[in-house]
C-alpha cells in the first residue's frame, strides 16, 4: 500500500511539476493508513481477549490467524481444564463412596474438605463445618492431643466424638505447607469382634477350669482318704457329674464351630416333623422327670409336612428352646410347645413356658456365647450358655428367625420361624 501510494503520488506530482513531494506525501499517508488499519485491527483483537468466551472478530491477514491461533489455545486449554475438573470429580467421587472418612487441613488447622465419611465419624456437618478450626468441633481428648503432638508416625483409636457410641481409628499425615490429611476408620465392630473374643476365652477357660477343680479335688480324697463304700460312691457320682458337664460343653463347642463353619444347608433334603417333634418331646419327658407340665401342639395338618435342612440342627435348635424353658422353669410350671402352619407356606415352631422371664435389658443379648442373666443360677440348671448361640445360628443358615418375648417373672416365648421354601407337605 505504500509503493501503491507512492506511485500514485509520483504520477500526481508528474502533472503538476512536483513528482517528489507529492510521492512521499502519498506515501506517507498509505503508511498512515496502513497503521490505522492494523491498529484497528489490534484493538478488535484485544477486546476479544477482554472477553474470550465472545466469538472472535472475522479479521483477514496476520490479526486474523493471531486470533484464530489464541482462540485454539483457549479451547485447548478449557478442554484441558475441563478434564482435570472431571477427573477431581471423580476422584473425590471416589472418596466419599469409601466408607474410611477423609478430612483435609489447612496450615492453620481448619477444614477446607471433609468427605461424608469422615463427617458421621466425627459428627461433622460437610458443608456449615467448612473453614472452621477442627478442634472448636471435635474435642475429644486423644484426638485433640494427637493432633497437638505432630508425631504421626502412629494411628491412635479414640472413642466416637458422634455421642460416644463406638470408636475410630485415626491417622493423620502431613503434606505439602503445613496442610494435614486426616484419615479416619470406624472400627466399632472390630472392636466388638475382639472383645467378644477375649470374652469366649475368658469364658470357656472359666466353664473347664471349675469342673476341672472339682474332679482334681475328688481325685486328690480319692487317692489320699480312706472311703466307706458310701462315700466313694457319693464321690464317684458327683466326677461322673463334672465329667458330663465338661462333655457337654465340649459337644456344645463343636456343635458351634461345624455351624458356623458350615456351607448354607441344601433345600432338597427333608424331614417329617412330627417325627422330629416326637424326638424333641421324648428329650424333653427325660429331661423334666414329671416335674413340670408339657404341651406338645401339633395343627391337624401340621404333622403332615416336611421340614428342608440339616435334621442334627433342627433337633439341635428345637430341643434347645425345649430344654432352656425345663431348666428355667420352676417345678410345677406350664411347658407349651406348638407347630403352627403358616397363611403364605411358612410355619412357626414356638415354646412358651412359665418360668422367672427374662428383664427386657437382657433380651437383645441372649444369643452371645457364654452370656447369662444369672451366671450362678445358670451353672445350677447345667447349661453352657450355648444353647441360644446355636439355635440362632441354626435359624439364621436356614433362612428363619428368631424372636424372644419375655417379662420378667411372668414366663418367656422363644418363637422360630422357617420360610416357606423349607416348608411342604407329605
Amino acid at each position: 500500500m505504500a509503493g501503491g501510494g507512492g506511485l500514485i503520488g509520483w504520477w500526481a506530482g508528474h502533472l503538476v511539476d512536483h513528482p517528489a513531494a507529492i510521492g512521499l506525501i502519498g506515501a506517507a499517508l498509505a503508511v498512515l493508513s496502513v497503521s490505522v488499519l492494523d491498529t484497528l485491527k489490534g484493538h478488535a483483537v484485544l477486546d476479544w481477549l477482554r472477553t474470550p468466551e465472545a466469538v472472535p472478530p472475522e479479521l483477514p491477514g496476520l490479526w486474523g490467524e493471531v486470533a484464530h491461533r489464541v482462540q485454539r489455545v483457549i479451547y485447548l486449554k478449557d478442554k484441558q481444564i475441563a478434564e482435570e475438573r472431571a477427573r477431581l470429580a471423580q476422584f473425590l467421587s471416589a472418596i466419599e463412596a469409601s466408607p474410611n472418612g477423609v478430612m483435609l487441613l489447612d496450615a492453620t488447622e481448619h477444614i477446607s474438605w471433609i468427605s461424608p465419611s469422615a463427617a458421621d465419624h466425627f459428627g461433622l456437618h460437610p458443608q456449615r463445618d467448612l473453614m472452621q478450626r477442627v478442634t472448636n468441633l471435635v474435642r475429644q481428648p486423644a484426638f485433640v492431643q494427637y493432633l497437638a503432638s505432630g508425631d504421626y508416625r502412629e494411628a491412635v483409636k479414640c472413642p466416637a466424638p458422634r455421642g460416644g457410641q463406638g470408636y475410630l481409628l485415626v491417622h493423620i499425615r502431613s503434606y505439602g505447607e503445613g496442610l494435614k490429611l486426616v484419615l479416619s476408620q470406624d472400627i466399632t465392630e472390630r472392636e466388638r469382634a475382639d472383645t467378644m473374643r477375649r470374652d469366649f476365652v475368658a469364658n470357656v477357660s472359666h466353664e473347664i477350669r471349675t469342673p476341672l477343680t472339682v474332679l482334681s479335688g475328688f481325685i486328690e480324697t480319692l487317692a489320699s482318704l480312706p472311703l466307706t463304700e458310701v462315700e466313694r460312691k457319693r464321690v464317684v457320682d458327683l466326677m461322673m457329674q463334672q465329667a458330663e458337664r465338661m462333655q457337654g460343653l465340649v459337644a456344645d463347642l463343636l456343635t458351634l464351630a461345624q455351624i458356623e463353619g458350615s456351607p448354607r444347608p441344601a433345600s432338597d433334603r427333608w424331614t417329617r416333623v412330627d417325627q422330629l417333634l416326637q424326638r424333641v418331646e421324648t428329650d424333653a419327658a427325660g429331661l423334666s422327670r414329671d416335674r413340670h407340665v408339657l404341651q406338645f401342639d401339633i395343627e391337624t395338618n401340621g404333622g403332615a409336612c416336611e421340614i428342608a435342612g440339616v435334621e442334627s440342627e433342627w433337633l439341635s435348635a428345637m430341643g434347645n428352646l425345649v430344654s432352656n424353658a425345663i431348666r428355667y422353669t420352676p417345678d410345677g410350671g406350664e411347658i407349651a410347645v406348638r407347630w403352627t402352619l403358616q397363611p403364605e407356606g411358612g410355619a412357626v415352631f414356638s415354646v412358651r413356658d412359665s418360668g422367672i422371664g427374662i428383664a427386657p435389658e437382657h433380651i437383645p443379648r441372649l444369643t452371645e456365647r457364654f452370656y447369662r442373666v444369672d451366671g450362678s443360677r445358670s451353672r445350677e440348671t447345667g447349661g453352657t450358655g450355648l444353647g441360644l448361640s446355636i439355635v440362632k445360628h441354626v435359624v439364621q443358615r436356614h433362612g428363619g428367625e428368631l424372636r424372644i418375648t419375655s417379662e420378667a417373672g411372668k414366663g418367656s416365648t422363644f418363637t422360630l420361624t422357617v420360610p416357606a421354601a423349607r416348608v411342604r407337605m407329605r
